[in-house]
Parts: structure tokens; C-alpha cells; sequence
């Protein structure tokens, strides 16, 4: 990576950022549309199966032209859906927003304290964080929260719901967390490497060192890293976001698109 140009990190990490959510769409679609797969009557046939394919395809091709398709009562959704991705680009923002500088503090740790108990348990701490599927870790803390609100009668966050107040402190948590473990580990790796160069070494001889150092030497070479790497948690995020605003109710895509239907479904499932 350090002999890539910025323009480049830049084009590949939005690249596969546009396949993540593209794939998110697709994965969304052959849930939502697997009844028509299965029917009511049986296993599922090669008709059966033409018609969820042709009906996933139809959905893909709406939302590729705009159209975002039809309610339980066939009424469009483009009203509603622009909504739900006005919350869920507002989550989207305030997870980003946290994860940054608390990535880029994590990976300075990281690399700074590299060994001892410190070092291990922020080492441990990242890994479990990038580990940890998303839904376990918004039900775990989920969990939490109502129990200390339960047994205290202090309430540190909502559980549940929509709001730019205390429900926006759970989800952005879990999300952001995993983002800026994503980015700690990057840092990490890279200030690893470029502390290992000949000029650091040079410049250390010299008598430069501590935070002269870092800033001088060690900050500049990491800007291309933190590039990707802030684009690479910006994946991280988008992965996650679906199923923690689903079972948080936080009224995004990923409930609503659960509950959009396409043209043609009733009428494959009443076949």
C-alpha cells in the first residue's frame, strides 16, 4: 500500500465500498423474495425458481431506475425509503464521526504500547471487536444497558427507537467501535513499518525522538494508510448497519427494506 498513490486507495476503497452495499441490496432481495421461491406448495420447482430469480432481478432493476417498489398494500415506498436513508445516512455519519479519532488514538496505543498487559489486552480488545458479528454485539449491549437502567434506575441510553439524543448513543457505539478497530489494526501495521525505515533510524540519531518524532516523520508517512484505512472502516460501518438498525428499530433501510414488497409477489405466492 505505501507504493500506491492516493488517488488510487481512493478509487479502489470506493469501489468496494459501492460492492459491499451492492451486495447488501442483492442479499436483502433473495430474503425478502424467498417466499416466492418456496410458495405454499411444497418444495420449490424450476418455475418457482425462475420466478424468484426474475422477481430479484425486477427489484434490482426498479431500485437501479429509481423506482424503490411497492408496500403490503402496493403503494410506493419512494417517500418512505427516502427517509429511512435520511436515518440511516445520519447513523452512517455519527458512527464515522466517532470512529476516526478514536481509531487513530487506538493505533497509536497500539503500536506504542506493543508489549506488557496494556499491550495485550488493547491487541485482544481489537481483535474480539473486529470478530464480533455485529448483531451479537448490539444485543450484548443492548442487554446491558437495560439491565444497569433496571437495577439502577440510571438510563445510559434507549434500547430501542429512533432519535438524534440518547437512542443514537447504542447503535453508533457498536458500529463506531468496530470501525476504529478496524482502523487501530491498520495504524498499527503501518507505524509498525515505517518505525522500522532506515530514515526513522537516521533521525533518531540524530537526537529527534517522542512526539518531535511522530510529527515530523511518522505522522506525514501515515497519512496514505489512514486514508485507507478510514475508507476501510467506512466498509466496516456499512456492513453492519443493516442488521443493527433492524434489530435496533432505528427505522433505516435495513427494516424498511424487509418490508417493501415488489410488483408481481402476491400474485407468485397466491399461485
Amino acid at each position: 500500500m505505501s507504493g500506491e498513490s492516493p488517488a488510487r486507495t481512493l478509487a479502489r476503497e470506493a469501489m468496494l465500498l459501492l460492492i459491499t452495499l451492492a451486495a447488501g441490496v442483492a442479499l436483502v432481495a433473495a430474503i425478502v423474495f424467498l417466499p416466492v421461491l418456496f410458495g405454499r406448495g411444497g418444495p420449490p420447482s424450476a418455475e418457482r425458481l425462475g420466478a424468484y430469480l426474475q422477481t430479484i432481478v425486477g427489484y434490482v432493476g426498479g431500485l437501479a431506475q429509481g423506482n424503490l417498489g411497492s408496500n403490503a398494500r402496493g403503494r410506493p415506498v419512494n417517500n418512505e425509503m427516502l427517509q429511512a436513508a435520511r436515518r440511516t445516512l445520519e447513523l452512517l455519519t455519527a458512527s464515522t464521526l466517532v470512529a476516526l479519532p478514536l481509531g487513530v488514538a487506538w493505533g497509536g496505543l497500539l503500536a506504542t504500547v506493543r508489549r506488557g498487559v496494556w499491550g495485550g489486552l488493547l491487541f485482544s480488545l481489537s481483535t474480539l471487536l473486529i470478530s464480533l458479528p455485529s448483531f451479537v454485539a448490539v444485543l450484548l449491549l443492548s442487554e446491558a444497558v437495560a439491565t444497569i437502567t433496571l437495577r439502577t434506575g440510571v438510563r445510559l441510553a434507549f434500547v430501542q427507537g429512533y432519535g438524534l439524543d440518547g437512542h443514537l448513543i447504542l447503535p453508533t457505539a457498536v458500529l463506531a467501535t468496530r470501525g476504529a478497530a478496524f482502523i487501530a489494526r491498520s495504524l498499527q501495521v503501518s507505524q509498525e513499518q515505517i518505525m522500522a525505515q532506515d530514515w526513522i533510524r537516521a533521525a533518531r540519531a540524530k537526537g529527534l525522538g517522542g512526539l518531535g518524532l511522530w510529527r515530523r516523520h511518522v505522522l506525514p508517512a501515515l497519512r496514505l494508510p489512514l486514508l485507507g484505512a478510514a475508507l476501510g472502516a467506512v466498509r466496516v460501518i456499512v456492513a453492519g448497519t443493516i442488521i443493527v438498525d433492524y434489530l435496533y428499530n432505528w427505522g433505516g433501510l435495513g427494516r424498511r427494506l424487509l418490508q417493501v414488497t415488489s410488483g408481481g409477489v402476491e400474485a407468485h405466492l397466491c399461485a
